[in-house]
């Protein structure tokens, strides 16, 4: 095997880069982490002190590897384009987070879409690995190559709904321009906002887009980082092109088109922050410990 060592930023941590990210379900983790799904399956990660090491079979440009570390993605550079205010505010999330990069595969972008679109109403670290994992031992790491009954993998409704939209999905053309490919996406049974800006964020390096769920919800209303009355619908997002500009007639009332535009960048890698400093905090009620707290209107 061939091998490459890669030195790690000194505030980093792979687990809290990959634990939000829905690349999660294609690494295994023991004494060393193995890539065991999609593209470049089987290639290996070892800790040694500040450098990683990677083992790999076939040759991987080092922009994939960057990717699934997160190290593409830097959000201290993203902080000094913002306004005054909102530049104070980033600068601290930056300070406590740092340590968390964003994972992404662009070169799994179907599997992306299985991650995601089986994270619906379950328990993504547990249910959504495990009905992954059970494709992978049926049909093998790149078990899309195989045309899968995603079915054979339990009973559940996610699955059963993804055998029925995926041919849906995979005829939907890669567009360049993210209000576009949204729109397309939304036009999927099955798939809301959410999703698709879900899928957009982790199979790309679009750190703006920004799937709007509950954790980020309860952070915003928290910190008060903006004034909104609507969360993103389908309703209106299949309808109306939205993407930092919009002709969406809600718009102004919506968290995910007042988030994007405030955060611009940094937008995507605060939604995953979010969801981490809820898991970790928000719901276990540490504010003692939160490094938030005099920003927290809950305090």
């Amino acid at each position: 095997m061939e091998k490459v060592l890669i030195e790690l930023p000194k505030q980093y941590s792979l687990h809290d880069t990959l634990y939000p990210s829905f690349t999660y379900p294609f690494f295994e983790y023991n004494n060393k982490i193995v890539k065991v799904v999609g593209s470049f399956s089987g290639t290996v990660f070892y800790f040694k002190k500040s450098l990683m090491e990677i083992q790999f079979r076939d040759s991987i440009p080092s922009r994939f590897i960057k990717e699934w570390l997160g190290l593409w993605f830097d959000p201290s550079e993203f902080v000094g384009v913002l306004s005054s205010t909102d530049r104070r505010i980033a600068e601290t999330f930056v300070k406590t987070y740092r340590n968390v990069r964003l994972s992404v595969s662009t070169c799994d972008r179907d599997y992306i879409f299985v991650s995601v679109f089986l994270s619906q109403n379950t328990d993504f670290h547990f249910n959504t690995v495990r009905w992954i994992r059970k494709l992978v031992s049926v049909y093998g790491p790149e078990f899309l190559k195989a045309n899968p009954r995603f079915s054979i993998a339990g009973d559940s409704y996610q699955l059963k709904r993804l055998e029925k939209v995926f041919s849906t999905y995979k005829r939907i053309e890669t567009c360049s321009d993210l209000g576009f490919l949204r729109m397309n996406l939304l036009s999927i049974k099955g798939v809301g906002p959410k999703t698709a800006d879900a899928f957009i964020l982790f199979s790309s390096k679009n750190s703006e887009s920004t799937p709007c769920d509950v954790h980020l919800k309860r952070f915003i209303g928290r910190l008060g980082l903006v004034d909104f009355k609507k969360l993103p619908s389908k309703n209106y997002c299949s309808k109306y092109y939205c993407w930092f500009d919009s002709e969406c007639p809600v718009k102004e009332e919506c968290l995910r088109y007042l988030f994007m535009n405030k955060f611009r960048k940094l937008s995507g890698w605060i939604q995953t922050i979010a969801y981490l400093h809820d898991k970790k905090f928000c719901s276990k009620s540490r504010c003692e410990e939160c490094s938030f707290r005099k920003l927290c209107k809950f305090i």
